[in-house]
């Protein structure tokens, strides 16, 4: 699967990226504002996206246009009572969180956008109305 990721903490991006490709995927990224994401939004299949990003609190909007898209999408923030109302995305990740959540929201986003029997959401992992 090609997974963008939408973070604009240099750090944060490194380590998610790190997990994907570990993970046999294509990393589409890192991006940290909503121009950025725009741009790319056609490469992906699944996104990670944190709420703020260095454009200010963008994430929402990034989600919209991912999902308008066909683009599968995970909010990643501090912040997931910013985003609870969404229904762009798939789930919410609550940061700090650890590259075995990642993993497992992954696979959930995987399950999800092939329609196929839907493994457990991770316990760590907020579901959202879509």
């Amino acid at each position: 699967m090609r997974i963008l990721i939408v973070e604009d903490e240099f750090l944060i991006a490194m380590e998610l990226e790190d997990v994907v490709l570990s993970l046999g995927h294509d990393v589409v990224g890192p991006v940290g504002s909503l121009k950025q994401a725009k741009e790319v939004a056609g490469e992906a299949e699944i996104a990670i996206v944190d709420v703020r990003l260095s454009d200010g609190a963008t994430g929402p909007l990034v989600a919209d246009h991912l999902h308008r898209l066909g683009v599968t999408v995970i909010f990643a923030t501090g912040n997931p009572e910013a985003v609870m109302q969404s229904t762009s995305a798939i789930g919410v990740l609550q940061k700090p969180y650890r590259p075995e959540l990642v993993a497992q929201a992954i696979g959930y986003a995987q399950s999800v956008r092939n329609a196929s029997s839907k493994l457990d959401l991770p316990g760590e992992m907020t579901l959202l109305p879509v």
